[in-house]
């Protein structure tokens, strides 16, 4: 029996994976910034016929020098598109395979800050590290302190300098030899380096705030339906996500609550900051409670599909296919129990996602001001559909490296870029309406554009 990928991301999503939140309107405070980029080049659209005609872009990032480095996705394969400056064609590589350098399951890409990129690879369990020209320089294999073998990322980020990663940890379930393994994760940011050619394990840097204990069991997956008697009460909504991005010089700024409290960690084991604004997040209403359970259950009846292993149950014998149909609609009774039983955090969240910057300052996405906006981009995430309109409300605060109030951006007038690279380049990702992507290169302003010791014109807020 198998549900698709969609029911399980959406189960481990409300019991403290992604999730985001509502907002509050802008206020009297909100000092708007004019999205007035300069435009560098763009590459790729309907018109592209060889190395820049792109399927599906997953994510970009800068090296130090200003190389674009593109995931690019067509199906199962993978490929990696290295583009200059001006953006010509430097390196386009990738191929799928068990052998060295080839790729089997990828689930990250990052630049490294020298040049090249680290492909995380959760089929080969490794860190496969590749320099600008594609060509394939070694092998650094998953290891996370006090993790099972299983741990993947959730997130990863690649430092400013050096050769070192910072990412999370994301919930995962697994079945093998007759049995199921679930962990929810944690909320941990750790760092990794890669400096060595040896070993490492990514160690904690950051401790988020434990919103909800993370759990781990096994089960028969004869009776899949025990895993939400076993979750309790982690299964819950509006739980703020953990996220993170590097700052200059090697620390992280992260969101972990509820609150519009961003925190600075410089060094591990040094004292946190935090910054942010006076905006305060929504409480979870009776009525909210109601309308999130009824979207859910939505959700999670769109999520099952009538396939064991990729064939129709309707292709099964008549035995096979009765055992697998009753086993399937007590999972379905067990995950719709569990969105009507479930828990609620007392607060929508305000952060919806946190970037940063290569001269340090800090990009604060809010949601808008519906908080079913959150509820939303959850189901749509689930079953691999794009974002909706309402999903791209909102707003992108920009603090300085100080972490003062430098103003807002509105996200009718541009959204958050796809990539940040050195001296204010950034990247964006434009689809059409059949879906073919257009990467478009630009510059940021200087009102947007501080390095670390500036001060921003006419800021407020602050350490608090």
């Amino acid at each position: 029996m198998r549900f698709n990928r969609a029911a399980w991301v959406t189960l481990l999503a409300a019991c403290g994976g992604e999730t985001g939140g509502g907002s509050v309107p802008p206020g009297s405070e909100d000092r708007p910034l004019e999205a007035d980029f300069e435009e560098v080049f763009r590459i790729g659209g309907i018109a592209a016929e060889g190395w820049d005609a792109f399927t599906q872009i997953v994510n970009m990032d800068f090296d130090a020098d200003g190389r674009l480095y593109i995931r690019d996705e067509a199906g199962s394969s993978t490929r990696i598109v290295v583009v200059d400056g001006a953006g010509g064609l430097v390196a386009e590589f990738g191929r799928m395979g068990d052998g060295p350098g080839e790729f089997r399951e990828v689930g990250h890409m990052v630049a490294r800050p020298g040049g090249g990129v680290v492909i995380v690879d959760d089929g080969h369990r490794a860190h496969l590290l590749f320099r600008p020209d594609g060509s394939f320089e070694r092998a650094v294999p998953f290891e996370i302190q006090g993790a099972s073998e299983t741990a993947s990322a959730e997130a990863v980020r690649s430092a400013r300098q050096g050769e070192t990663l910072f990412l999370t940890r994301r919930p995962d379930a697994r079945i093998s030899d007759g049995e199921m393994s679930v962990e929810t994760g944690d909320r941990t940011i750790y760092r990794m380096s890669l400096a060595e050619a040896g070993e490492g394990a990514a160690a904690p840097f950051a401790a988020g705030w434990e919103a909800l204990p993370e759990r781990q069991f096994t089960m028969e997956a004869a009776d899949p339906s025990d895993m939400f008697d076993a979750l309790g009460d982690a299964f819950t909504y509006f739980v703020p996500s953990l996220l993170f991005d590097v700052l200059p010089g090697g620390g992280v700024a992260y969101s972990d609550s509820s609150a519009y409290a961003i925190k600075i960690q410089p060094a591990s084991g040094d004292p946190v900051r935090v910054v942010g604004r006076p905006l305060h997040p929504q409480p979870v209403t009776e009525s909210l409670r109601e309308r999130t359970r009824a979207r859910m259950t939505e959700a999670f009846q769109s999520s099952v599909t009538g396939q064991v292993n990729g064939q129709s149950t309707d292709d099964l014998p008549p035995a096979v296919r009765a055992q697998v149909a009753a086993m399937m609609e007590e999972m379905v009774e067990g995950m719709l129990n569990a969105v009507a039983n479930a828990a609620f955090m007392p607060e929508v969240p305000l952060v919806r996602d946190l970037r940063t910057t290569w001269e340090g300052t800090i990009w604060v996405q809010r949601w808008g001001s519906d908080p079913m906006a959150q509820i939303d981009a959850q189901a749509r995430a689930s079953a691999g559909a794009p974002e909706g309109d309402e999903v791209a409300a909102g707003w992108i605060d920009v603090l300085s490296p100080e972490g003062e109030y430098m103003g807002t951006l509105s996200l009718e007038e541009t959204p958050m870029p796809d990539a940040f690279g050195p001296g204010g380049l950034v990247a964006f990702v434009e689809t059409d309406e059949f879906d073919v992507p257009t990467i478009i290169l630009k510059r940021l302003p200087a009102t947007v554009r501080l390095e670390s010791g500036s001060t921003a014109p006419g800021a407020g807020g602050g350490d608090r």
